[in-house]
């Protein structure tokens, strides 16, 4: 790209955000930025040094007014607090970076997150009726990738074709087509796994249907709606033919919790307990029976038990050669970490000696991921953000009463299963392009609700949360904590 056509694009770029909020209403630009989200939408002209932009993230940085606007709560709550230090982190680890457009991603995708928590606070201020309408159209947006998930997993035939034709170059990054068809960079192509149309790792497709999955059931709860659960065990259901293990295991595990969480608040095991035996008639009988049915398979249940646990292993013996590397490289630079391209850069050799095949080899955990793009002190940052997300969902979560107890449970679930299945895969603190911008709008949520007006759940009729409001009705403005 020579100078004309990069001033070019910097001088569109410049306009498209200082007009997009002048000329777009807050809700259509967060339209962009969350419902969107799933898609993410590529056009052939949008790209940054060679990386192409998605609409969904333009749709973030148009709502940059809204970060200026509520700057004093994102940067005086701890959550928001904590994230913008390891974006200032990372921006100071450029100086030994050996690669550093490997740091340009992360740093603007956690800048959208804060993007659009701020502007998810000022909606909610206005008008969280719109909010709650932006989750239910990404929701039905998420049931397409749940259907393309199942159908890519009963015919990969279809699939290969489908990430072959042009219109595939809409939805997934051209870069990471690219990559498909690279041996050892994902398991897109892995005829046992399934990603959807979006060309998503099935060990990313399993959380962001995860946190869709919790987001249905916190509407389902917040508004009394069958539709909405129903929603959420589809899209339980269809992590069953993603094909990720750990997934598998927290579609199961979670909900479960979850069940607790909501017979211990409603104190209704009757209804809780048909709803656990329904999703979990779902979900195991496709997690058990889908082998055969793809494969023609005369497998027992227990050889098919005794195949998932090989295979867990055989993934586990691979992650722990690569985490015993951490120690080496750690004691050489434990402060200020490795910076962006330093672990793919190091690790190189080592994969060689141990006998890892050929590929990339991430770390496979957040917390060393951060470690080593950020320093000791990012990592630290990391791990205080997920303590300070998971407390304000316990907190809220145990209120005795309170009409806001679904969407504590979705972000506080929406947040878990990212933390704990981020510390096998490598999608980073905030999940991948299509998971963050929906924590983003959970943790706005989640803030607040904190000083809601509640109402007792045991004393409430279900017409009486239809009219209830996030957003205190009098009193003092919601301070940082």
């Amino acid at each position: 790209m020579n100078a004309a056509e990069l001033t070019l694009k910097v001088l569109v770029a410049v306009i498209l955000l200082a007009g997009a909020p002048l000329a777009l209403k807050r809700r259509w630009r967060l339209f962009l930025a969350i419902p969107l989200a799933v898609f993410q939408g590529f056009v052939p002209w949008s790209k940054v040094a060679s990386v192409p932009i998605p609409l969904a993230f333009w749709g973030g940085l148009m709502l940059w007014p809204e970060l200026i606007r509520e700057s004093r709560r994102v940067l005086t709550w701890k959550p928001t607090a904590y994230v913008l230090g390891i974006v200032i982190l990372y921006i100071v680890s450029f100086l030994w970076s050996p690669d550093r457009k490997l740091g340009l991603q992360p740093i603007g995708y956690f800048l959208q997150f804060l993007v659009i928590f701020a502007a998810v606070l000022s909606e909610t201020r206005r008008d969280e009726k719109a909010v709650f309408r932006l989750l239910t159209v990404t929701l039905a947006f998420g049931l397409v990738q749940a259907l393309t998930v199942v159908i890519f997993r009963l015919l990969p035939g279809l699939k290969l074709e489908f990430y072959l034709s042009p219109i595939a170059k809409w939805f997934i990054s051209p870069n990471s087509l690219k990559l498909m068809f690279i041996k050892g960079q994902n398991n897109v192509l892995d005829p046992t796994k399934s990603g959807g149309m979006f060309g998503l790792d099935a060990d990313i497709c399993a959380p962001f249907l995860g946190i869709l999955v919790f987001i249905a059931a916190g509407l389902a709860l917040r508004f009394r709606s069958r539709w909405q659960m129903i929603t959420g065990l589809l899209l339980l259901s269809a992590i069953a033919f993603v094909g990720s293990k750990a997934g598998l295991m927290l579609a199961v595990a979670l909900p479960v919790l979850a069940l607790h969480a909501i017979s211990w608040q409603f104190r209704r095991w009757r209804n809780v307990l048909r709803l656990a035996m329904l999703a979990f008639v779902l979900v195991g009988t496709v997690a058990w029976f889908l082998p055969k049915a793809i494969e023609a398979s005369q497998a027992t249940g227990y050889q098919a038990l005794s195949s998932l646990l090989e295979q867990s292993q055989a993934t586990l013996t691979t992650r722990e050669k690569i985490w015993a590397f951490t120690p080496q490289v750690f004691v050489q630079h434990p402060f200020r970490g490795q910076g962006f391209g330093g672990w793919e850069k190091s690790i190189l050799p080592y994969a060689r000696k141990v006998g890892l095949s050929e590929g990339h080899f991430p770390p496979h955990n957040t917390i060393i991921y951060l470690w080593s793009q950020g320093g000791l002190l990012a990592a630290l940052l990391g791990l205080g953000f997920m303590y300070q997300v998971m407390r304000l969902g316990w907190d809220q979560m145990r209120r005795p009463n309170g009409h806001a107890f679904g969407l504590s449970l979705a972000m506080s679930f929406g947040f878990l299963w990212t933390f704990v299945q981020g510390m096998g895969e490598n999608y980073g603190l905030l999940g991948d392009v299509h998971m963050s911008p929906l924590l983003a709008c959970l943790l706005a949520l989640g803030y607040m609700q904190r000083d809601a007006t509640l109402v007792p759940v045991v004393d409430a009729r279900p017409d009486e949360y239809r009219g209830l409001s996030l957003v205190p009705a009098a009193g003092p403005r919601i301070q940082p904590e």
